[in-house]
């Protein structure tokens, strides 16, 4: 019978972390918080001045708190609501997240789970189901542990709900939490021994069929877009080319269309998406039109929504010129940073081609496919009607793989038998701007929609005479770096360094990989001068001048700079602290194409910017590129040097403190 206690606690780094987390979060909303309710006294009740002399920095205090001269005053209670749900939210995200890992202790009667510094027990007995989430290595985990209705709090129905919809009260067990193993044994173990003992009282069995989609993408997108598991008929994912000998055995066995559709966790996810960001787009949109209207149409702008423009300070300083009157279409004479009328129109109708850019982007990113006879059929998401790529119009079929039952390939075709929209998914996979076809292994047939593909092109290539200049049909060494870096870091860098060390040369400054490298990080300096751009351009409300352009391609040199300057620091404490310059140059080379995942949370970012979501979604994810930026350069390091400890730390801030430095310069360009 088991009887000693056993307690199970999370790395106190990761503890720790949290803790530090949520108290900026606490930190900020409270300010936040407090200025808008001060903003509000001083509006109502007015500003007692005498403690300006006696306390020091009192007076900027104060300033900071007012905004700058033009900021709209509050003067009703009801103004408050916007920023007291803000804080609502964070509070109860804060909630949530702090308890979100809680100390497990395991004794003969039950578990203890720890929530808000108290112990909640839980008896064997009460438990009622353990679903289990895993990453595509079998090595990291997520568990949801549920329970009666009346144990535990009502907040943690809320686990169960982020967890795969659920609402029965439950906590969640991670694979990092100590003697993980003997946890999970116990509690399967203890559960069967008290069933034995108590009627009609189940044993908790792991349940790994109902994994959570959120935790899945979490532990890695690999596993997200990969197969569940490999079918009877599809255990071997491997794409070859067919055998020419057999084209007549292999036709009759083609006799009929394949299709591949994803699973819903996916085509859910993107349409979600789509309908998200359409529905934000429509708003934004509808915004433009109010702010035009409150400048033009005096009588109006007491009115919601057209009061609304009213919360920028250069609309308030545009309003206080013209009470009566209506703002001039083009603009205040010798005023270029006061919004403009006509601008705001041509703003609502560039930001509304480029959302529909990013839509239609999404809409075709994983599409349903059909291979027939006479082509490749691709359907859209949220369509029903059918584009057919005929079969000599595919080029390439190029293939990052992940796992054994993870795999990404790129159809890339000759001609303009899809729309525009598909280059970009060309340009997603490796740079190039060929139209394209994204498919990977999660969508069902994909083994033998890949292998009808492969027969179809080549049978037709085998008809005809070889073109000199043509490239193999199926690449499997043609990876996307930016897609296996961001699903499968450590591989992609050990494959990455493996190939730079195969060259002896590249100890060396080379012209060949010094140019593809500067390739890749001529992308990776593009995010600051286009948040700068787009802010310029579509969300200030006024015409950009020539010193926009030039100052967002100065930032793009700043940006470039972090190539040179954080690659060759790391060969300088390489030779000093590390390996004593073993690697030569090599981190010249390396250093961008490791750095290139960090390109999608900046990818969101700038499209949630556009979209008009709140600052503080836009702040996460800024401060997501940076943590990210910090493990791919830690982790290059690391395979590349060896390094440890202090050593890896500071490797992995220098690119995180150049950032920093060239967002200040962002800030100085804007004012």
């Amino acid at each position: 019978m088991y009887t000693s206690e056993t307690v199970h606690r999370y790395p106190r780094t990761l503890i720790w972390s949290i803790e530090a987390l949520c108290t900026i979060v606490v930190a900020i909303s409270a300010i936040n918080l407090g200025s808008v309710i001060l903003r509000y006294a001083w509006s109502n009740f007015g500003l007692d001045q005498a403690l300006f002399l006696r306390v020091p920095f009192l007076v900027a205090i104060v300033d900071w708190i007012q905004g700058p001269p033009g900021q709209r005053r509050i003067d009703e209670l009801t103004e408050l609501l916007p920023t007291l749900w803000w804080a609502a939210i964070a509070l109860l995200l804060v909630i949530l997240v702090r308890n979100a890992l809680p100390t497990v202790r395991t004794n003969s009667q039950g578990l203890l789970v720890e929530f808000a510094d108290e112990w909640l027990p839980i008896p064997w007995e009460n438990l009622r189901a353990v679903k289990v989430t895993g990453d595509i290595a079998g090595e990291r985990f997520v568990i949801l542990v549920q329970t009666d209705r009346k144990k535990l709090t009502g907040w943690h129905r809320l686990y169960s709900l982020f967890y795969r919809l659920g609402w029965r009260p439950g906590f969640w067990v991670t694979s990092s939490i100590s003697d993980f193993d003997n946890l999970v044994k116990t509690v399967l173990s203890e559960s069967k021994r008290i069933a034995h003992l108590i009627d009609n009282v189940k044993p908790v069995q792991l349940d790994e069929g109902a994994p959570s989609p959120l935790f899945r993408f979490m532990l890695g997108p690999a596993s997200f877009f990969s197969q569940a598991k490999a079918t009877k008929n599809n255990s071997d994912n491997t794409l070859t080319l067919p055998d020419q000998a057999m084209y007549g055995e292999q036709s009759a066995a083609y006799a009929g269309p394949v299709q591949g559709v994803y699973p819903a966790r996916i085509t859910t996810l993107l349409t979600w998406s789509i309908i998200i960001l359409a529905g934000l787009t429509v708003w934004q949109y509808l915004l433009y039109w109010a702010r035009f209207l409150a400048l033009e149409l005096p009588l109006i702008r007491g009115v919601p929504p057209f009061s609304w423009v009213f919360a920028q300070a250069a609309y308030v300083e545009l309003v206080n010129a013209y009470r009566t009157n209506p703002v001039p279409f083009f603009g205040v004479a010798g005023r270029p940073d006061l919004p403009q009328p006509w601008w705001l129109l041509i703003s609502a109708h560039l930001l509304v081609l480029f959302m529909i850019g990013v839509l239609m982007t999404l809409r075709g990113l994983l599409p349903t496919l059909e291979a027939r006879s006479e082509g490749l059929a691709v359907r859209n998401l949220m369509s029903n009607h059918w584009f057919v790529v005929p079969w000599s119009h595919f080029a390439t079929f190029k293939a990052t793989e992940f796992s054994e039952h993870s795999q990404v390939l790129l159809l890339q075709i000759r001609n303009a038998a899809l729309p525009w929209h598909y280059r970009l998914n060309s340009l997603l996979y490796d740079g190039s701007f060929s139209r394209g076809i994204i498919v990977t292994s999660a969508m069902d047939n994909f083994q033998p929609l890949l292998q009808r593909a492969l027969f179809e092109v080549t049978s037709i290539q085998a008809k005809r005479p070889p073109r000199p200049n043509d490239p193999p049909l199926l690449q499997q060494e043609a990876r996307s770096w930016l897609l296996w870096l961001a699903f499968m870091t450590g591989a992609a860098l050990d494959q990455l360094i493996e190939e730079a060390r195969d060259d002896v040369k590249n100890r060396a400054i080379q012209t060949a990989p010094l140019l593809r490298a500067a390739g890749s990080m001529t992308w990776l300096a593009l995010p600051l001068p286009l948040l700068l751009l787009l802010d310029m351009i579509l969300l200030r409300g006024s015409v950009p001048g020539l010193g926009v352009f030039l100052g967002a391609i100065g930032l793009w040199l700043v940006s470039m700079l972090e190539w040179p300057l954080v690659s060759l620091v790391s060969v300088l404490l390489d030779e000093t602290g590390g390996s004593g310059g073993e690697e030569g140059y090599r981190a010249v080379y390396l250093y961008p194409a490791a750095q290139l995942p960090r390109l999608l949370p900046w990818i969101a970012l700038l499209t949630l910017l556009v979209a008009g979501v709140p600052l503080l979604l836009l702040v996460v994810l800024w401060i997501g590129a940076l943590a990210w930026s910090f493990l791919l350069a830690a982790g290059l390091w690391e395979k590349l040097y060896g390094w440890k400890g202090s050593l890896s730390l500071l490797g992995g801030l220098l690119p995180v403190l150049w950032q920093l430095i060239t967002l200040l310069i962002l800030l100085l360009v804007q004012r």
